[in-house]
């Protein structure tokens, strides 16, 4: 299997083909190295450094898995999940969210609200892999 990394000069009709992932993380560091992984595994991978910004990203890229931190500056993970929920557009894309551990009660709420995963961080290159395979299969299956 041969894998694409896209880049600016990429023919959009290569992209069309590969599964997209949105990160939303206002940790630079993080956002890159997670964006990183998820591009050396094959994936379209888009960023946002917000739920605001990422709600934006979601509508008009429409990515097949969406990773999302849950404190973050001016929208938060939970209030990007009620967002994404209220869209049709978006209402059925997986969401896995992630967190330092430091928040168990917004996670909580955010599982209990429609997340669909939570990975704690640091995770691992497998765990973070992992994850996202099981929702991209079940993306496929809910656009059909």
């Amino acid at each position: 299997m041969i894998f694409i990394i896209p880049d600016k000069s990429f023919p959009t009709y290569f992209c069309a083909i590969m599964k997209t992932i949105l990160v939303i993380e206002d940790n630079a560091e993080v956002r890159e190295n997670t964006a990183e992984l998820l591009e050396l595994d094959g994936y379209r991978v888009i960023t946002a450094i917000n739920g605001k910004t990422g709600f934006s990203q979601a509508l008009t890229d429409h990515p097949d898995v969406i990773l999302c931190d849950v404190m973050m500056p001016e929208t938060d993970g939970v209030g990007f999940l009620k967002l994404i929920k209220a869209e049709k557009s978006t209402c059925n894309i997986p969401l896995i969210f992630f967190s330092a551990g430091s928040a168990p009660l917004a996670v909580r709420r955010g599982l209990e609200q429609g997340g669909d995963e939570y990975l704690q961080k640091p995770f691992t290159h497998e765990e973070l892999l992992g994850a996202v395979e099981r929702y991209i299969g079940q993306q496929s299956k809910n656009s059909r």
